[in-house]
């Protein structure tokens, strides 16, 4: 008997526990004199053309090959550096100066290959005559002919070296790295003064004001979210889904999704916002700014605006994002609930029970 007197709740801790809750579906007289003291803001609802499948965290991050890296194709020491961070750059302008004794020696063997091409060729062209006329074998003729090939491939291989990345060579050894394409400066690595390795990237830009977005979506809505599904960050940019991961990253139990939202979004790689995916709303679905849904007695409720003040009304809520809310439940385009003020009349519902 001792045990069931400790585990029963006495019954006036019950009743004041209830008293606690608003009653769902109470209403409540409120003057509009009342309404415009306690500042209650009131909204329309109006039939909802899509609703909310899920809020994510994500982060901003460039399109897929928009940024690039500008490499020093020969090892060396940075004498200038002609751009900052963040500044945007033409195609074919100058961003660094380096001196290189690797540039200066390729640029050698580029010369001592070229003289012995010409050599070469005009070995294989006395030998090419001679087998035409019976003079030589045609075997020499070959062979000279095979010996030249070398040495242009040899010839080839070394402009190559000295194509790449479109640098500009200077007389004193140093070369200029120089813009391929017109974009942003995102990271400058190295600082005059400094040594740089063959073909590490020295420059990064951006080719593109494009933006895409990455978020790691739960392994519960894999199926349920497809490319081309719209997407809205919490500044009310828009866009949409361009993937979804089918595969589970063992870490975080999630895949990876990517969208693109557009470069007036106002936001920069990087940075984190908040993801909201987006479906097709039901027929009967309404839509009220995401303040206007208080939660009474764990359940979602929104107050309705009557005649003689306001009714609490419990609701179905379908979706929902920082800005918007996709319910339903008992209300018709055109009908007004508050959007501020909420706590106020809670207590006043509460108060009048």
């Amino acid at each position: 008997m001792r045990l069931i007197k400790y585990l029963v709740p006495p019954l006036a801790f019950i009743v004041g526990l209830a008293a606690l809750q608003p009653v769902q579906g109470a209403e409540i007289a409120v003057s509009q004199a009342q309404i415009d003291r306690l500042e209650i803001k009131l909204e329309e609802v109006r039939p909802a053309t899509e609703e909310a499948i899920a809020l994510l965290p994500a982060t901003i991050i460039p399109p897929m090959n928009s940024r690039i890296a500008v490499p020093a194709p020969f090892a060396g020491t940075v004498v200038s550096v002609e751009v900052l961070p963040g500044q945007t750059v033409s195609r074919g302008q100058t961003l660094m100066t380096i001196s290189s004794r690797e540039l200066v020696e390729t640029l050698s063997r580029l010369r001592q290959a070229e003289a012995n091409l010409a050599s070469a060729t005009a070995v294989a062209e006395r030998y090419r005559g001679l087998a035409e006329k019976n003079i030589a074998s045609p075997t020499r003729a070959a062979e000279a002919e095979a010996q030249r090939a070398g040495l242009e491939a040899s010839v080839e291989e070394h402009r190559r070296l000295l194509a790449l990345g479109g640098i500009r060579t200077n007389p004193d050894g140093s070369y200029a790295l120089v813009a391929q394409q017109t974009g942003r400066v995102v990271e400058a690595n190295v600082a005059p003064g400094a040594s740089i390795e063959a073909m590490a990237p020295a420059i990064v830009l951006d080719t593109t004001d494009e933006l895409w977005v990455e978020a790691q979506l739960p392994a519960s809505l894999i199926g349920k979210v497809r490319p081309g599904d719209s997407i809205r960050v919490d500044n009310g940019a828009k866009g949409k889904i361009l993937s979804v991961g089918h595969t589970l990253d063992p870490k975080t139990r999630s895949a990876t999704l990517t969208g693109s939202i557009p470069a007036s979004a106002d936001l920069v790689p990087g940075q984190m916002v908040t993801l909201s995916i987006h479906r097709e709303a039901a027929v009967s679905g309404i839509d009220v700014p995401a303040q206007a849904v208080v939660w009474l007695g764990g359940v979602p409720n929104v107050f309705l605006r009557t005649a003689s003040g306001f009714a609490v009304l419990p609701v179905t809520l379908k979706g929902k994002t920082l800005h918007a809310a996709t319910i339903e439940g008992g209300l018709a385009a055109g009908q007004k609930v508050a959007v501020s003020g909420l706590a106020q009349l809670e207590n006043m519902i509460s108060a009048g029970e």
